[in-house]
C-alpha cells in the first residue's frame, strides 16, 4: 500500500549537485527538501573557479571552434583516461553537458568567451568559466529553487537514511528529527576534510601535512550512508591531487612555467608548464619531486598578475624565507645540492647543464617547453624545493551511479529503488586521470540535474526501480 511522503524528493546536501538536483526535480512538479550540514547553501561549488566542461557552445564559435561535439567530447573522456571509465555515465556526462549549459544559462548565469580555455591538449577548449565564478552558479540555482518553492533545511547533518520497503517512503534523520520521501538524491560532496578517508580511499595523497581545500563540511558522511545501505563504491585514488611545496597554504594549481622540475633520479621528465591534470600524475610516477632554482630566480621570482589562483609559494619572499629556515635545500654548487637531497649527483648535473644549453638556445629539444618558460639554473648558491602530491583539491571515490543517477547496489550492481547520488560523493564519474577544469563542476550539475529529473518519476512508481515518462 502506498503511503504519501512528507516530500516527494529530499535532497541530501546544498552544493551545486543538491541545488541543480532540487530544480530538476521542482521544475517537473514535486515537492522537494534540501537538508544541508552548513549553515549556508553552497558547498564546495560556491568556493570554486566554476568551470563547466562542454562541447558545442556559442563561446566555442565565437574564438573559432565552431565545430566542436559532444562525440569528440566523449572521444576525449575515454582517450584521456585511457578507457578506464564507466562509458556509460561518461557518455551521459558529454551528451547532457551542452543541454545542462543552456538551461544553467536561462537561469541566469554568464559565460563568455573571455572564460573559455582548454585545460589540456583537448582538440577544442571545453573549459567554460563563468562570470562570477563557483558562487554565481549557486546564486542561480538557489534563486530557481526558492522560486519553485523548495524547502531547504541549513545546519541539519543528516545522521540516518533508512529505505522503505516494497515502495514505502524512505526515511531520512537529522538533527533529532525525520522526513519521508519516494526518492532521496544525496549531494553531500567528498571527503577532502576527513584526513582518515582520504588516507584510506586516496593514498597517493602525501605530504606534510596532507590537506584540502573543501569545505569543512564535507567529511564523507554520504559515502557512510549509502555504503550502509549496500551501495557499490569504486574510484581509488580517483580525483584531483595537487603537487605543493608545501611552503603556504594555498592552492595552487599552476606552477610558473620557468620551473625546472626534476624526479627521484634527477632528471627533468615534463615540459613544466603542464596543466595540473599531467603535471600531477607524471609527478606521482616519477618522485619524490624537486624544483631547481638558481640564486637569481629565488631573489627576482614573483607572481604571476594575470593568474587566477594563487602562487604564494613562486614569490621571493617566500622562497627566500624558505632558504632562511631551512625548508628549502641550498649549496654553493649542483654536486651538492644533490647530495643534501639525496639525488644521482651525475644526473642532476647533467640534467641542469642539459637544460641550460637549451635555454641558451632558446628552444626545449628534449620536452619542448615554450621559449618563455626556458630560464637558465646558472647562478650559485642552487636551491631545490620539495614537491609533493599533498593538496586533495577533490575526491573521487564513493558510490557508483548509472546514467540516470540511480545508486547502483554491491551485490548485484541493480539501482537501489529511490536512491540516487550526484556530484563528488559519486564514486565512477571521474576517472583515474582528471580531465581538469570543469569535470567535477560538470559531474555535479549534470548528473544533480538529471538525478533531479529522474527522482520525480519516483512520485508516480513509488520507488521503484525505474521511472518512466521522465525527459533526460
Amino acid at each position: 500500500m502506498s503511503v504519501d511522503p512528507d516530500f516527494d524528493v529530499v535532497v541530501i546536501g546544498a552544493g551545486g549537485a543538491g541545488l541543480a538536483a532540487a530544480v530538476g526535480a521542482a521544475e517537473q512538479g514535486r515537492t522537494v527538501l534540501v537538508i544541508e550540514a552548513a549553515n549556508r547553501v553552497g558547498g564546495a561549488t560556491a568556493l570554486a573557479g566554476g568551470s563547466f566542461m562542454v562541447a558545442g557552445t556559442p563561446a566555442q564559435a565565437e574564438i573559432g571552434h565552431p565545430g566542436d561535439t559532444a562525440d569528440a567530447f566523449f572521444d576525449h573522456y575515454l582517450t584521456f583516461n585511457r578507457w578506464e571509465i564507466d562509458p556509460a555515465v561518461a557518455r551521459r556526462f558529454c551528451d547532457e553537458a551542452l543541454p545542462t549549459y543552456e538551461w544553467l544559462v536561462e537561469l541566469g548565469l554568464r559565460f563568455t568567451a573571455d572564460g573559455l580555455y582548454r585545460a589540456t591538449r583537448e582538440s577544442a577548449p571545453r573549459s567554460h568559466r563563468p562570470v562570477g565564478a563557483g558562487a554565481a552558479i549557486v546564486e542561480v540555482l538557489h534563486r530557481e529553487a526558492s522560486r519553485l518553492g523548495v524547502d531547504v533545511a541549513l545546519s541539519r547533518r543528516v545522521d540516518g537514511l533508512e529505505l522503505g520497503p516494497g515502495g514505502a517512503p524512505h526515511l531520512v534523520r537529522a538533527a533529532g528529527e525525520q522526513v519521508s520521501a519516494h526518492a532521496v538524491i544525496v549531494t553531500t560532496g567528498g571527503f577532502g576534510a576527513n584526513p582518515e578517508l582520504v588516507a584510506e580511499h586516496i593514498p597517493d595523497a602525501q605530504g606534510d601535512p596532507v590537506w584540502s581545500p573543501t569545505a569543512p563540511t564535507c567529511r564523507g558522511d554520504g559515502l557512510a550512508l549509502l555504503t550502509a545501505l549496500g551501495a557499490a563504491t569504486s574510484g581509488r585514488n580517483h580525483g584531483d591531487l595537487l603537487l605543493t611545496a608545501g611552503l603556504v597554504t594555498e592552492i595552487e594549481p599552476f606552477v610558473p612555467p620557468w620551473l625546472m622540475i626534476v624526479g627521484r633520479d634527477g632528471r627533468r621528465f615534463v615540459d613544466e608548464s603542464a596543466p595540473y591534470p599531467v603535471l600531477t600524475p607524471l609527478g606521482l610516477r616519477n618522485g619524490p619531486c624537486w624544483v631547481i632554482l638558481d640564486d637569481q630566480q629565488v631573489r627576482s621570482a614573483k607572481a604571476d598578475p594575470t593568474s587566477a589562483w594563487g602562487a604564494g609559494t613562486w614569490t621571493a619572499d617566500t622562497l627566500r624565507q624558505a632558504v632562511g629556515d631551512g625548508r628549502v635545500r641550498s649549496a654553493d654548487t649542483i654536486e651538492g645540492l644533490a647530495a643534501s637531497t639525496g639525488l644521482p649527483e651525475r644526473a642532476l648535473a647533467a640534467a641542469v647543464a642539459r637544460y641550460n644549453r637549451h635555454c641558451a638556445r632558446g628552444h626545449d629539444d628534449e620536452f619542448g617547453k615554450r621559449p618563455e618558460g626556458l630560464v637558465p639554473v646558472e647562478h650559485p648558491p642552487f636551491h631545490a624545493v620539495a614537491l609533493a602530491p599533498a593538496v586533495v583539491a577533490l575526491t573521487g571515490y564513493g558510490p557508483r551511479i548509472d546514467p540516470h543517477g540511480r545508486v547502483l547496489a554491491a551485490a548485484d550492481g541493480d539501482p537501489i529503488p529511490g536512491l540516487y547520488a550526484a556530484g563528488e560523493v559519486t564514486g565512477n564519474v571521474l576517472g583515474p586521470q582528471y580531465l581538469g577544469g570543469g569535470n567535477a563542476i560538470g559531474s555535479a550539475l549534470i548528473f544533480g540535474r538529471i538525478a533531479g529529473r529522474h527522482a520525480a518519476g519516483d512520485h508516480e512508481t513509488a520507488g521503484l526501480a525505474s521511472a518512466t515518462g521522465v525527459a533526460r
